[in-house]
């Protein structure tokens, strides 16, 4: 069974998962994994995983996507057809098309920015109206971005790239890149709301024994840094979830393909839940950078798409050879 990449990118960026809720990325997930013979298993409504059915192999890899990309939570149903939201995760309170998901079914519905952009706080809701009125809304309803896809000139443009670009890949995993580490137990797990708490990777790093762990996400240009689109994965050597010391820093950046680096003191990924369960085992978050992250249209390179793979089998030899 062969599954075409970016078609399964495109798939997973239509489908509606915002912190908390994130079951159609999950299913979606277990159909595949199922369909290509893996063992599956969910954990309560946190996580999932998928793993090869024989394991007599020595090393353990674990590749691990979140499924929830930011996303609005209904506060306060005003009528039929205006709600007040609140932001859940990192968004841009810009005027935009939304998808509220009720018990009933999805609605078209539209974003409105704040009068005063400039003071306007996250704690602070926002006004959403709906074209049509819809009785089903209720308090703790989600809305996310509309779905739209775009390809132009070697890039994607779509909403939820953070991070369906990470559940896509490790989707299409073993029908398309078992290939690449056949010495390596590679198991693949996605986690619910890495954007808010990172509470379902603390479940998943209590459940799954690996021996290292890629965090797979994405991350911003910078100029500063010289981390850009089109130039390969990038290895995060300090974030608020990781800290990688200079002699790992050295064998990966020695690992015989093209990595980008770069370095912060706040943000993060999934990486944090896995020192802090009390595991030994190495993590490296290996991310791919996007622009406009978190808004209607980020964008992707399809050249990074391409090579993540390729960089994720030579991170994880690396990894797996002891530091002097």
């Amino acid at each position: 069974m062969e599954f075409d990449s970016l078609k399964t990118l495109r798939t997973f960026c239509s489908l509606h998962a915002t912190p908390g809720d994130e079951g159609e990325v999950f299913e979606a997930l277990l159909r595949r994994w199922r369909a290509q013979g893996l063992d599956t298993e969910r954990l309560g409504a946190y996580a999932v995983v998928a793993t090869p059915g024989e394991r007599k192999k020595a090393d353990t890899l674990l590749l691990v996507a979140h499924a929830d990309s930011p996303g609005f939570i209904v506060s306060a149903v005003r009528s039929p057809t205006e709600l007040e939201v609140l932001v859940l995760g990192g968004i841009e309170p810009v005027g935009a098309e939304l998808m509220l998901k009720t018990a009933e079914g999805c609605f078209s519905a539209q974003l409105h920015a704040p009068e005063n952009p400039e003071a306007w706080t996250r704690r602070q809701p926002l006004r959403v109206t709906l074209p049509v009125s819809c009785a089903s809304v209720r308090k703790g309803d989600r809305l996310c971005w509309a779905a739209h896809w775009e390809e132009e000139g070697g890039r994607i443009v779509s909403p939820f790239l953070d991070n369906r670009i990470a559940c896509a890949l490790i989707a299409d995993w073993y029908d398309r890149h078992a290939a690449l580490l056949p010495e390596v137990n590679v198991v693949l797990g996605a986690t619910a709301m890495e954007e808010v708490n990172g509470f379902g990777a603390s479940v998943l790093a209590r459940q799954v024994r690996a021996d290292a762990v890629l965090a797979l996400d994405v991350t911003y240009e910078n100029e500063r840094q010289s981390v850009a689109m089109g130039q390969g994965p990038v290895v995060t050597l300090s974030d608020a979830s990781a800290l990688l010391s200079p002699a790992l820093r050295d064998r990966l950046l020695a690992c015989g393909v093209p990595l980008q680096t770069e370095v912060y003191n706040f943000s993060g990924t999934d990486a944090r839940a896995f020192p802090q369960q009390g595991l030994p085992t190495p993590v490296v978050p290996l991310l791919l950078p996007t622009r406009g992250n978190h808004s209607p249209r980020e964008s992707l390179s399809c050249a990074d798409f391409e090579a993540w793979p390729k960089a994720i089998a030579a991170v994880a030899r690396a990894l797996f050879r002891p530091l002097p």
